[in-house]
């Protein structure tokens, strides 16, 4: 650079950049544009107002002053011209001799042109024959007006640049298919570290050598070399026997596995799934024995509203079918109306001196609590409260959730009926109106106080058996239910045999039946929608086939 003379960076591309510019005399520099994103890369290289006014007062050729007044802002103009290139690879190169650089389609819609890199020539990367260089030197060279005219200060600037770019030009001896190398130092640290890293692993390895194949022996002349070797004994020991329990327990895991288990005749449906973890294969059926062992421990007991002063079946039941079509308008997930039935049956159950005022307060409390433990985004407690229509608070809600976790211990964990029906649906390879059928005899059942006691596994198993023999056999047949539908498969993972499932199909079905001339219609009504495949109004459910399943002896 010349001399200290100061330099300011302005935008070049941009006259109005050079307007702006105070008057001489001024001593205060105008911020540029975008300087405080720290873009200083589309910037020219400027004097300062105090430098150029130096530099005025030594030139004494009144000509040369006259031409410096009148010169314009620097535009570059001859991006515009088209001349020869060679294309290669996709790459454009530009002719360095006469600083002309041919313009691409999508340069030649650019109005303005941007000489992103006309400053920082050191650290430009290179892509093929200094392509980034050339595009300095391509940019500036238009500047060089000719040899006999008197170099200013911004003049000599840019010669130094260019002949900065022809020597680098000079060095550089990649290809246009070349890509732009690490540095060198990258590589040596990357080399030391590699170099670490394996002596580490194999002091590691060798320490751990030498610690198997060595015993401990103990030094009869020195006490405390002798409790050393005792205790590096002891952990030894102790580290030997730890192996051998896992590898104990990994055999027992071994033998243990669902599949060593399966009968001749007995389909492995979790066969293939190994690849998918959200299936997760490996611990499937250990789950589902989990879930069966949850719903034994936590039961609802027959005729469970005994002793409730206010509170008898009919008014659970509207209670239940309220809060489904409550559940279908905030577009929520089955398992949270399916959780909301168990939390208010399991209260009801605990707490004997229910209000008949503050049932439905229990009810909405409920649907509350089991939204947010199975909803993605829960609605807000200002939305229960104005289903309501304003009858409890806020605050009532919140005393009410205190004492609904209190009379449950804290425990939401109860499974439910659609937990087992997605299961035992794959292990019949139901098809879409199957399962979508099973469905609605889930929750008929569950508005039903009379069937509140069964398992949902039990409910989950009967809706299927039911749907099953309705859709495959032939609906004008009167055979009522056939144990063929419910294979070896079926009866292996769901635990329970046709004939233990045929008393409660038959209620579910008498529900069915039913369910057009009901008052409560909330689940009725939900299933005639397309997306349920309208399986409540399927003629199946009023065929001959249903009648002689409603009308069987078991």
């Amino acid at each position: 650079m010349v001399g200290t003379t100061v330099l300011k960076r302005v935008d070049e591309n941009e006259s109005a950049a050079f307007k702006q510019v105070k008057k001489i005399g001024v001593s205060t520099t105008e911020v540029t544009k975008r300087a405080a994103l720290g873009d200083l890369q589309n910037r020219g290289v400027v004097r300062t107002i105090a430098g150029k006014d130096a530099a005025q007062k030594d030139l004494k050729d009144t000509k040369l002053q006259n031409a410096l007044r009148a010169t314009k802002a620097r535009v570059d103009t001859h991006w515009k011209k088209t001349t020869t290139t060679t294309t290669v690879g996709g790459a454009t190169r530009t002719n360095v001799a006469t600083g002309e650089v041919a313009p691409t389609a999508a340069a030649a819609q650019r109005k303005v042109l941007t000489r992103s890199n006309s400053v920082r020539l050191g650290t430009t990367a290179t892509t093929g024959l200094g392509g980034g260089l050339q595009r300095h030197a391509s940019a500036n060279s238009h500047l060089l007006v000719g040899q006999n005219k008197v170099k200013t200060l911004t003049t000599k600037l840019v010669e130094n640049k260019v002949q900065q770019v022809k020597i680098i030009n000079k060095t550089t001896t990649k290809t246009e298919t070349d890509v732009t190398v690490e540095p060198s130092l990258r590589r040596e640290d990357s080399n030391l570290s590699r170099k670490s890293l394996t002596k580490i692993k194999a002091a590691i390895t060798q320490s751990a050598a030498a610690a198997a194949t060595t015993k401990p022996t103990l030094v009869k002349s020195n006490s405390a070399a002798a409790t050393l070797n005792r205790k590096e004994t002891v952990k030894t020991e102790t580290t030997t026997a730890t192996s051998s329990s896992a590898d104990s327990k990994l055999k027992i895991v071994s033998v243990q596995s669902h599949s060593s288990k399966l009968l001749d005749d007995v389909k492995d449906i979790d066969e293939g799934d190994s690849e998918n973890l959200v299936l997760v294969s490996d611990y499937v059926n250990d789950i589902y024995s989990y879930l069966f062992k949850l719903e034994a421990e936590q039961p609802v007991v027959p005729n469970h509203l005994e002793g409730q002063a206010e509170v008898y079946a009919k008014m659970r039941a509207v209670l239940i079918d309220w809060i489904n079509e409550v559940h279908t308008q905030f577009h929520l997930v089955a398992e949270t109306f399916q959780l909301a039935v168990a939390i208010i049956d399991r209260y009801l159950q605990a707490v004997k001196d229910t209000k008949r005022s503050h049932l439905q307060l229990v009810g909405v409390t409920a649907l509350f609590i089991a939204a947010k433990y199975e909803e993605l985004f829960p609605p807000a407690i200002a939305d229960f409260i104005y289903i309501t229509d304003d009858t409890y608070t806020g605050k009532q809600i919140r005393q009410m959730e205190l004492q609904i976790f209190k009379a449950l211990d804290c425990n939401l964990s109860r499974p439910l009926p659609i937990h087992f029906l997605r299961r035992f649906s794959k292990a019949a390879e139901a098809e879409d109106d199957h399962h979508a059928m099973s469905k609605y005899f889930l929750e008929l059942a569950m508005i039903e106080y009379d069937m509140s006691h069964y398992k949902p596994s039990e409910i989950a198993a009967a809706s299927l058996f039911l749907s099953l023999n309705l859709l495959k056999e032939n609906a004008n047949s009167s055979s009522g239910l056939n144990n063929k539908h419910w294979n070896s498969t079926l009866e292996f993972y769901s635990r329970y045999s046709p004939e233990h499932l045929r008393p409660i199909a038959k209620k579910i079905a008498t529900v069915a039946r039913n369910a057009p001339n009901a008052k409560l219609k909330a689940v009725y009504s939900k299933y005639q929608a397309s997306k349920f495949q309208k399986v409540s109004t399927r003629s199946e459910l009023y065929s001959t086939l249903m009648t002689s399943i409603i009308s069987s002896k078991e």
